[in-house]
């Protein structure tokens, strides 16, 4: 069985085991491997900024390792949710990095899951006026963005 396959048969089953109704389409998303699950229950599957999403592809990961034999790296996305949320995080790196040349100060920004500091990180990253460094631990961790004198 193809990873992609796997990764759909199990938030399939997931997903019928919690009775949520939806349609699982799995893709590539520039280099990941993004798995967009359309549902009229997105709100609960999302949760509060993102936790219930984060917690259902922690067990869906889990899942597919198991039944896989080996990690599969894949993102769970409900309703272009995250898709949309990429976007956001590449125009606030933008924004902060615009704001950090102008001002010549380095900006904290507001603690992040993993997922949305990759994004900043990696948005200015070509960005040779600009460096990036994660601060802070769990729950707390953040991006200070700092200008390259």
């Amino acid at each position: 069985m193809e990873e992609k396959d796997i990764i759909k048969e199990t938030i399939s089953k997931l997903l019928e085991k919690i009775n949520i109704s939806g349609n699982v389409l799995v893709g590539s998303f520039e280099n990941d491997i993004i798995a967009n699950i359309q549902t009229g229950e997105a709100g609960f599957l999302i949760g509060q900024a993102g936790k219930n999403l984060e917690a259902f592809q922690y067990i869906t990961r889990a899942l597919v390792n198991k039944k896989n034999g080996q990690p599969i790296q894949f993102i769970i996305d409900v309703n272009d949710y995250r898709k949309d949320k990429i976007e956001s995080l590449r125009g606030l790196a933008k924004d902060i990095a615009k704001q950090t040349l102008a001002e010549k100060v380095s900006i904290t920004l507001r603690p992040m899951p993993a997922f949305e500091r990759r994004i900043i990180h990696l948005a200015l990253f070509n960005n040779p006026n600009i460096k990036t460094e994660s601060i802070g631990d769990g729950a707390e961790r953040r991006i200070v963005v700092k200008p390259i004198e």
